[in-house]
C-alpha cells in the first residue's frame, strides 16, 4: 500500500506501553506504524496488531508496517533473512510494507549468550563501506522478490553516501524511502533535494527534537536545545492557537517529509495526527520561513551516533557521511578573479537593498526543493 505521510512510532516505547500506545493510535487513525527489532518491542506491537485485526478494528490492508535489519544482521544474507523471519513471526504478518537497512554499516554479531556493552568495544565495529552496503542491498533486493519486503529502503545515511549508492548501475530495487533524523534545527536540505530528485521519499525521525531519548543517548542536560521552546516555534503555535508540536510537525508535512511521532499518551497520540493535519495548510510563507531559518545541524541522537564510531576519534561527521571532496587549487589569476567578484557582488547587494532577506530565501527555497508549494 501507499505509506501514510504520518505515522505512528515505537521507538522508545516501553513493551508495557504498547498496547494502550497502539491502540489509542489506531482509534486516533494512524495507519503507519514504524518497528525495528532493535526497539525491543516488536512482539508485542504485533501481538496488539493482531488483535485489533482480530476484533475488526482494522485489516492488514489498511496498515504501512516498516521494520529493519539490525546492524548486527546486515553483514550476511543468512543473517539478514533470519532477522526478516523474525520480525515477521514478531510481528504476527506474513510481509513488511517497508524495509529498511538500519544503519549503513554492521557490527559483528554477539556470541550467544553474550552481554552486550554499549558503546559497542572498536573490535566489534566494522565500519561503513560502500561494497558491503551495495551487497547488504543484493540481499534486499532478493527479499523483495519474494514479496515478503513490499518495499525497501535505507535509514541513517548521507547524501554523499547516498548519491555514491545510487550511482551504482545494477541496482534491480531502487530505495522507496530514506529515513534520518530531521527537524527543524536538522533540517537536512541536500539529502532532502536528493532524494526529491530521485522520487524517494523523506521520512524523519525525533522531529519533535526527542524530547524523551532513551537512557543510552542521553547526555548533559543542557547539551541540547529545547526545540519545542524556540521563540520561532513557540511564536507561530500562538498565532494559530495550536501546540509547539503541531507547528514542527506541520513545517516538515509542508517540506514534503513524512513523519513517525512517537507517545505513550492518547492525548498526545490523537493531537500530534489531528492538530498537524488540521494546522499544515494554513502555515503561511512567514511561518515557513521563519521556522525554515531554525536550522543549525544540530543532532539530537549525536551520542547513539558515537556508539558505532569504528575508529578512535571519529568525529560525528565521519559517521553520518562521506567527507566532501577536496576543492581543487586557485591559481593567482583565479584568486583575483574571485576577489573581483565578491567585490561586485557586495556592490550590487547594496545596491539592490529593496530584495528582502525573506524574498532571497524564497528564490533559494524554491530552486532547492523543486518547486516545492510553500
Amino acid at each position: 500500500g501507499q505509506m501514510p505521510q504520518i505515522g505512528f512510532g515505537t521507538w522508545g516505547l516501553q513493551p508495557q506501553e504498547v498496547s494502550t500506545a497502539i491502540r489509542a493510535a489506531v482509534a486516533a487513525g494512524y495507519r503507519s506504524f514504524d518497528c525495528a527489532p532493535v526497539y525491543q518491542n516488536e512482539r508485542q506491537v504485533g501481538e496488539t496488531l493482531s488483535a485489533l485485526i482480530a476484533e475488526g478494528v482494522v485489516t492488514r490492508s489498511e496498515l504501512f508496517i516498516t521494520s529493519k535489519v539490525p546492524p548486527a544482521d546486515a553483514c550476511s544474507r543468512h543473517r539478514t533473512e533470519r532477522a526478516l523471519r523474525q520480525s515477521l513471526h514478531d510481528l504476527r504478518t506474513g510481509y513488511v510494507d517497508l524495509y529498511l537497512i538500519h544503519w549503513p554499516f554492521c557490527v559483528r554479531s554477539p556470541e550467544p549468550g553474550r552481554p552486550r556493552p554499549w558503546p559497542l568495544p572498536l573490535e566489534d565495529q566494522l565500519g561503513y563501506s560502500a561494497e558491503q552496503l551495495r551487497e547488504e542491498w543484493r540481499t534486499i533486493e532478493a527479499l523483495v522478490a519474494t514479496r515478503a519486503v513490499r518495499h525497501a529502503g535505507l535509514a541513517n545515511i548521507g547524501e554523499r553516501r547516498l548519491a555514491k549508492f545510487l550511482a551504482s548501475p545494477d541496482l534491480a530495487v531502487r530505495p522507496a524511502v530514506v529515513q534520518v533524523e530531521l527537524h527543524p534545527y536538522n533540517q537536512m536540505r541536500a539529502l532532502r533535494a536528493l532524494c526529491a530528485s530521485h522520487g524517494i521519499a523523506v521520512t524523519a525521525y525525533s522531529s519533535l527534537g526527542s524530547p524523551a531519548r532513551p537512557a543510552k543517548y542521553q547526555v548533559q542536560a543542557d547539551a541540547h536545545p529545547l526545540l519545542l521552546a524556540d521563540p520561532a516555534i513557540t511564536q507561530v503555535a500562538t498565532a494559530h492557537g495550536a501546540s509547539a508540536a503541531a507547528v514542527a510537525l506541520g513545517w516538515a508535512m509542508r517540506r514534503g517529509v513524512a513523519l513517525i511521532p512517537k507517545s505513550a499518551h492518547r492525548e498526545r497520540i490523537a493531537s500530534n495526527l489531528a492538530g498537524t493535519l488540521a494546522l499544515a495548510p494554513s502555515l503561511s510563507p512567514g511561518d515557513l520561513a521563519a521556522i525554515d531559518a531554525l536550522e543549525r545541524g544540530h543532532h539530537y541522537l549525536a551520542a547513539g551516533w558515537r556508539g558505532y564510531a569504528w575508529k578512535r576519534g571519529q568525529s560525528l561527521q565521519e559517521l553520518l557521511d562521506d567527507a566532501p571532496p577536496p576543492l581543487p587549487p586557485v591559481g593567482l589569476g583565479a584568486a583575483l578573479l574571485l576577489l573581483a567578484c565578491c567585490c561586485a557582488l557586495v556592490v550590487c547587494k547594496a545596491r539592490r537593498h529593496a530584495v528582502s532577506r525573506d524574498a532571497a530565501h524564497e528564490v533559494v527555497r524554491r530552486l532547492s526543493f523543486g518547486g516545492m508549494p510553500p
